[in-house]
């Protein structure tokens, strides 16, 4: 493909505020006229950053994006180019070392500096800008940080799936001080990761159904009195998105329940694309949704066996970061709800032996009638990761079945209006 510039906002920037157990992202400042040639630019400074220990060596990540701040997915990083400008105000260039990092969480939080390619930060000025190739080769970086290091992403996995990036200060004996620019950013991608279906909350062209309460069937999330109402245009914490409200919760199932929430048809969404390997990630808008006592789940659906398979690792948004896994095809990590179709050949698509009609957000389990406010803001699935990236799903243990039996055949005889 062409390549592109795929730059975020500047104002989207922050910096990383580390404390044991916890941490910040803290506002930059947004200077619309201070950059060179009066273009804009953004400061931090270090009462915005902090040494964040669990990095080896130890970094300040001054300057931090993720993609996710703007609903956007991970991004294929490899063979791509940065142009940049930075400029510091009262900084000691001898005692530091300034690196461009790019992370990812597939399967683990794994973090990697360009170490090959120190940065210069002009003092008191811009200067020139910094060009800079990210190199594929992994002998030009540094693995600074692997949430679990037995899981720990290879160079080419983290580029491949790129969920944040910036700069960072390494190579210090205390805390750097001062503040530093960065103007005139540009990040141009070569590769696209081909994810086949992505919703981020403001693209309304796909036919997203729930399956209403108050009707007895489907229900098109966006039709016109949905849109009078303005639940369709909600701007909630995590932004624009499809919003169902009590109305449109149906309990079905006896004596097991479940309860669809958003989905979409697979023809339509993904031409019926083999899923198996394939990275889900969602984000949904639940602060004023009463589950009663349910565990959201992504859900797989073949109409004609009635068959539904649940993922039984919960979808849960911490710390307002999206919710991701993989759709492995080992049958020990989700539920079937109804039907026989195995799971291999809904998953499988087009070319199983079942496929799947429809995918999607359902709530599993609810111990009553659920209520109040619950939106789907980001959904996207793909791309297929090749075995080595892909782990097993981290199952918690007060939900790991998020309701369903341990043996995964929990069935019951709910089917949807259709």
């Amino acid at each position: 493909m062409s390549i592109r510039d795929v730059a975020p906002p500047l104002a989207t920037w922050k910096s990383y505020d580390y404390f044991p157990g916890g941490h910040v992202y803290r506002d930059v400042v947004h200077d619309p006229g201070g950059g060179p040639g009066g273009s804009p630019c953004v400061w931090a400074d270090d009462s915005l950053w902090s040494v964040d220990t669990p990095e080896q060596p130890h970094s300040i990540l001054f300057f931090i994006n993720y993609r996710y701040w703007n609903n956007e997915p991970p991004i294929d990083l490899g063979e791509a180019e940065v142009i940049f400008s930075l400029r510091g105000e009262d900084l000691d260039p001898r005692e530091f070392i300034c690196t461009f990092w790019v992370v990812t969480y597939a399967p683990k939080a794994t973090r990697w500096h360009l170490t090959s390619r120190p940065i210069p930060v002009s003092a008191g000025s811009w200067g020139e800008p910094v060009r800079l190739q990210l190199p594929a080769d992994g002998a030009g970086w540094h693995r600074s940080f692997a949430a679990r290091p037995e899981q720990a992403s290879t160079l080419e996995q983290t580029l491949r799936l790129c969920y944040s990036y910036g700069f960072a200060f390494t190579g210090f004996a205390r805390k750097v001080t001062g503040r530093v620019g960065l103007a005139d950013f540009q990040l141009f991608a070569r590769h696209d990761p081909a994810w086949p279906f992505i919703f981020d909350g403001r693209n309304g062209s796909l036919a997203w159904q729930t399956v209403s309460r108050t009707s007895h069937a489907q229900l098109a999330v966006l039709d016109p009195g949905r849109r009078e109402s303005r639940l369709t245009e909600t701007s909630g914490r995590h932004g624009p998105g499809l919003y169902l409200q009590a109305g449109d919760f149906l309990l079905l199932g006896e004596p097991f329940r479940f309860c669809y929430l958003a989905f979409v048809r697979g023809r339509e969404a993904t031409a019926g694309r083999d899923l198996r390997g394939a990275m889900v990630m969602v984000r949904q808008s639940a602060e004023g949704f009463d589950s009663r006592g349910g565990k959201v789940c992504f859900f797989v659906e073949h109409s004609a066996s009635g068959t539904r398979w649940v993922l039984k690792v919960p979808i849960e948004n911490r710390d307002n970061r999206p919710w991701s896994a993989v759709l492995t095809g080992d049958d020990r990590f989700w539920g079937r709800l109804t039907g026989s179709a195995s799971l291999s050949d809904v998953l499988a698509g087009t070319t199983g032996g079942a496929g799947y009609d429809y995918f999607g957000i359902m709530l599993v389990g609810p111990g009553a009638q659920p209520a109040g406010l619950w939106g789907l803001t980001c959904c996207t699935v793909g791309p297929t990761l090749p075995p080595e990236c892909i782990a097993a799903p981290v199952m918690r243990e007060e939900g790991a079945d998020a309701g369903l039996a341990q043996d995964s055949s929990c069935r019951d005889s709910g089917t949807a209006p259709r």
